[in-house]
């Protein structure tokens, strides 16, 4: 099927089509680009236990991951998702929210004995942060079930979990080839969650967020908070290891050794050869000496001006 997605070449247009596939490769395929850029498919720094995670009620198994506040992330990756994939999802938030830190290191995919240091090195913290009892649930896919034909099938569903106080995220992924064999990989997950753990009093803005989506750095050289060629460094603290990088023009992060990454986190995931740290709480613009998350916070600062203008 040709899709309205073209590249420029020459002045020609070369058109991508959608690929589609069978289940099992399309699953395949995005849990390959998932687990090596889990990332970019949240928009947050995640510390990943395991690719294909074996849960006591069965089924068949999933990626997992922990955020920094010690939330149980669940990934369900399928081609289409409807009413039937929806039960074994229940089940994975229903897993989650009883799981503790002994049963996931024992799932680590570097080690029982690795789990450990890695977990407190990604939290920064002498004592393992403990498992929060509200996990996360993100449903990757190509398609969603129709919900002008079957709304409330798949919303009662969607609700149920919403009522166990499971955050919800849909991320739609679609793959895109050209005539050429090169492909495009479209992720459309920077939304609200579909349904959110209720949460009493006023919400604070997400700073991570800039006009509905996640920050990146090249929004903060689009709003002259960074510029070109700004030096990072970050020290850390436990061990007092120091590293540096660059900004580049077009919102990369070139480490000291040339290899340019997409993120602060890869950024500082190769920098110091750990399993996962978050990027933006890491690097300090020397010229600044304001961390990428401050920055983050600026930005959305600013935006906050200018609407209330």
């Amino acid at each position: 099927m040709i899709v309205p997605l073209f590249e420029v070449a020459r002045s020609e247009l070369v058109p991508f089509r959608r690929l589609k596939g069978a289940a099992d490769l399309y699953e395949k395929e995005i849990e390959d680009l998932l687990w090596a850029n889990l990332d970019e498919f949240t928009g947050e720094t995640l510390f990943p236990v395991a690719r294909q995670a074996k849960i006591p009620s069965g089924g068949k198994p999933c990626p997992l991951a922990l955020d920094r506040f010690g939330r149980v992330v669940v990934f369900e990756v399928k081609r289409d998702v409807d009413r039937e994939q929806l039960a074994q999802c229940l089940e994975c938030a229903n897993w989650a929210k009883k799981t503790n830190l002994e049963e996931l290191a024992g799932m680590y995919h570097g080690g029982e004995a690795e789990f450990w240091p890695a977990w407190t090195e990604f939290t920064e913290t002498d004592a393992p942060v403990l498992v929060s009892a509200v996990p996360k649930l993100y449903l990757v896919a190509r398609d969603f079930e129709d919900r002008t034909e079957n709304a409330f099938e798949f919303s009662t569903d969607i609700e149920f979990l919403a009522y166990t106080g499971v955050p919800v995220w849909l991320v739609r992924v679609v793959v895109y080839e050209d005539v050429g064999g090169r492909r495009l990989v479209d992720i459309e997950g920077d939304h609200e969650p579909l349904a959110n753990a209720a949460v009493s009093g006023a919400r604070e803005p997400d700073h991570a967020k800039f006009e509905g989506r996640r920050v990146r750095v090249q929004d903060l050289l689009e709003h002259d908070l960074l510029a070109p060629q700004d030096q990072l460094i970050w020290v850390r603290p436990r061990n007092g290891k120091r590293y540096e990088a660059t900004v580049t023009s077009d919102g990369l992060i070139r480490l000291a050794d040339g290899r340019e990454v997409t993120t602060p986190s890869k950024a500082a995931i190769e920098a110091a050869g750990v399993a996962a740290y978050d990027g933006w709480y890491a690097w300090t613009v020397t010229r600044l000496g304001k961390t990428l998350n401050d920055l983050r916070y600026d930005l959305q600062t600013a935006a906050s001006q200018t609407d209330a203008g």
